[in-house]
């Protein structure tokens, strides 16, 4: 098909991947892969002034009907007219715009993007460093093309628009490739998307690199080198104990050893291991998946969370049967661990003698060392007589700058609290000892809280006191 036909220039719908379905020269619907230009859809919407309905194929699909379209003798009812480079100029890529954004949240080392529709424009935000900064508003008419193209992106569904979808991204930034996991959601004005960016080179798999004190960090290379036995990491969500797995599996893993994981989802491939991702939609669960990996001659094992009482009573079993366990609760400190996996159901006297160590961690920003100056405010005084401090420490805090986005912080440092389970803390939980008699134990055995370690950070100048108070409480 040629200008001469009066119609669009072939070579314009094959660069970008359009493909016109025809009715009596009427455009009936738009035919797209996961290589179109999605500009180009808003350039005919806007041509039609009506909203043509998209139908996704695959590229080799997409490839058969694009054949037969340039064979006919009519493409479009735009007599004369074409997209022409200008007139997509003016309206910028919406491939472009959304690789620039998830380019420039790898660099500022983003662990999250949101893309939040709201009445008048779709905000687009970074979490940085656990916080959750606005990077740009995206105009209202181009919200729609943003989630059909990362629906394209991740091989989801784009017409798709009234149930939640969760798919995947492989991203290259031109420097390393970047996994993205892709989360839509229906909301009042239009789906939200939220991108988890999984960045193997940031991630820490050394043990040396997580921060432990030393005497942290022989105790628990002592424990996980046990041939049996629970080794928990506690925190709420975001406070880094998938990372803390996952090096202490990279410590663990060897020739010699088989060791296999279930997790919801796989965040990160590591080589040598064997990773299970459950589906509850086919009743492969944490549990039923624990289960049939005992029937797999595993020797450790990774729970990526313990939920329920029958993930808990096969994590147990496992463990009394000569093999390491490794996995996380949603807790607030050591301690309250074990009340929790007794409320879920387990037997004081089996977990008593499979318990060999707590970890409760939580991830604290660091202030900023650009802007960081020292303050005298009653807030932050306050706060730090609350963790212990005395009337006399000096406190600092940033006044925020360019670097850090005028936060006051750069970078997040972990905080650890360290409870191993010796013969008489396994004999009082075996006993259903009260919390308050195994706290008072462990403070007298030198237990080593995340206030304690928050305070240490507030004396190093590398906190604040207020951020301490903020982590330490969720």
């Amino acid at each position: 098909m040629s200008e001469a036909h009066g119609g669009w220039d072939p070579q314009v719908l094959e660069k970008y991947y359009i493909c016109p379905q025809l009715n009596n020269e009427s455009i009936e619907k738009l035919l797209v892969c996961k290589n179109t230009d999605l500009s180009v859809i808003s350039y005919i919407r806007f041509r039609e002034k009506r909203q043509i309905p998209l139908q996704y194929l695959s590229v080799e699909e997409f490839d058969e009907q694009m054949q037969t379209l340039l064979g006919s003798t009519v493409i479009s009812k735009y007599t004369g007219q074409q997209p022409s480079e200008d007139a997509i100029n003016d309206n910028p890529s919406i491939i472009k715009h959304i690789d620039e954004i998830i380019n420039k949240a790898v660099s500022v080392g983003a662990s999250d993007i949101h893309f939040e529709p709201f009445e008048k424009h779709m905000a687009c935000r970074f979490r940085v460093d656990g916080s959750l900064r606005l990077d740009r508003d995206i105009p209202k008419e181009s919200i729609a093309e943003i989630i059909a193209r990362l629906k394209i992106m991740s091989n989801l569904d784009i017409s798709e628009k009234r149930r939640p979808q969760d798919g995947r991204i492989r991203f290259n930034t031109g420097t390393k490739v970047v996994d993205i996991r892709v989360s839509i959601l229906p909301t009042d004005f239009g789906e939200k998307a939220v991108l988890r960016l999984l960045d193997k080179e940031s991630l820490r798999l050394d043990l040396d690199l997580l921060g432990l004190p030393q005497s942290h960090k022989a105790l628990l290379e002592e424990k996980i080198a046990l041939a049996n036995g629970m080794v928990l990491v506690t925190g709420p969500t975001g406070s880094g104990k998938t990372t803390t797995l996952y090096a202490m599996l990279n410590k663990l893993r060897s020739p010699n050893v088989n060791i296999t994981t279930i997790e919801d989802p796989i965040e990160y491939n590591l080589e040598g291991i064997n990773q299970t991702h459950i589906r509850p939609d086919i009743d492969l669960t944490f549990g039923n998946a624990l289960r049939a990996i005992l029937r797999q001659d595993p020797n450790i094992i990774m729970v990526g969370e313990i939920r329920d009482k029958e993930t808990l009573d096969q994590a147990i079993r496992a463990s009394l049967t000569g093999h390491l366990v490794l996995s996380t609760l949603h807790t607030n400190n050591a301690i309250a661990t074990i009340t929790r996996m007794l409320d879920l159901g387990a037997e004081s006297y089996l977990l008593g003698s499979t318990l060999k160590l707590i970890v409760a961690q939580r991830l604290v920003q660091k202030i900023c060392t650009s802007c960081k100056e020292e303050v005298t405010n009653i807030e932050q005084k306050a706060a730090a007589r609350k963790i212990g401090a005395e009337d006399d420490i000096k406190v600092f805090s940033g006044r925020g700058c360019t670097k850090c986005g005028d936060t006051g912080f750069l970078g997040r440092k972990a905080i650890y609290e360290f409870l191993p389970v010796d013969e008489t803390l396994s004999d009082m939980i075996s006993k259903g000892s009260r919390e308050a008699d195994i706290l008072s134990y462990a403070v007298n055995n030198g237990y080593y809280t995340l206030q304690k370690a928050g305070l240490s950070l507030v004396k190093e100048g590398e906190t604040t006191p207020i951020e301490i108070l903020k982590v330490i409480a969720s």
